[in-house]
Parts: structure tokens; sequence; C-alpha cells
């Protein structure tokens, strides 16, 4: 896993950070951006090997940003998060190109474990 580069997308600096720390430690190269824009533009300048986006931010929401880096990178892993369980949300995180949903608040394990997943690490 090391030096795999993760992006990720959330409003919420808390997530951000905790995140950021955990997979840092694990030996990922996380990037992190804080709306839905600068996460189209980061993937635009250095497509990550990973994304993980929240649903839940202002202006561009998670789905219409997984959707727009779904176009240009098919094959990019997007692990999507939100703060509802709604079925509604998962259904739609598949529509948009999402290879996994996980319902807030994030358990950083269960994270991390979707991550090695998608990326074929243990």
């Amino acid at each position: 896993m090391s030096g795999r580069r993760i992006l990720l997308v959330d409003d919420n600096p808390e997530n951000l950070e905790s995140l950021n720390a955990r997979l840092r430690a694990l030996g990922y190269v996380p990037t992190v951006v804080l709306d839905g824009a600068q996460a189209i533009d980061a993937v635009r300048r250095a497509v990550p090997d990973l994304v993980v986006l929240d649903v839940m931010m202002p202006e561009l929401n998670g789905f219409q940003v997984c959707r727009e880096i779904h176009a240009m990178h098919p094959k990019l892993p997007i692990v999507m998060l939100s703060s509802k369980a709604d079925p509604a949300d998962r259904f739609w995180a598949q529509q948009c190109g999402a290879s996994a949903f996980i319902s807030k608040p994030v358990d950083p394990v269960a994270v991390v474990r979707q991550i090695a997943l998608r990326l074929g690490s243990t």
C-alpha cells in the first residue's frame, strides 16, 4: 500500500484530519480537498489511485462530483461517504460510478478496509 495516492474530499475538516492521519500512518499519500470543484481539479491535475468522497457538500454534491470523475476515469475507484444510511443514497452512489458506499459516522477501519480492498492491498 505504500505510496498509493488517495484523494480525500469532505467539507468537514475534522473528518478529513482523522482520515488523513490514519492513511498517512499506513503509508498512503492522501491529498485533502474541501469541496467538489477542488476534487475535480485535483483529479484533472494528477489522477489518484482512489477517491474517498463525501455525499453532502455545498455547491457540487458528491453524486455530481462522482459522475464527473467517473466520466473522466471510469476505472478509478470511488468510495462514497454519507451521513444518511438511506438506501436511495446507496443506489445513487452506485449509479454515478462509486465502487463502495459507507454511512457516517465514519469508522476509519471500515474506510481503510474498503481502500485496501479496492486497491488490492491487505
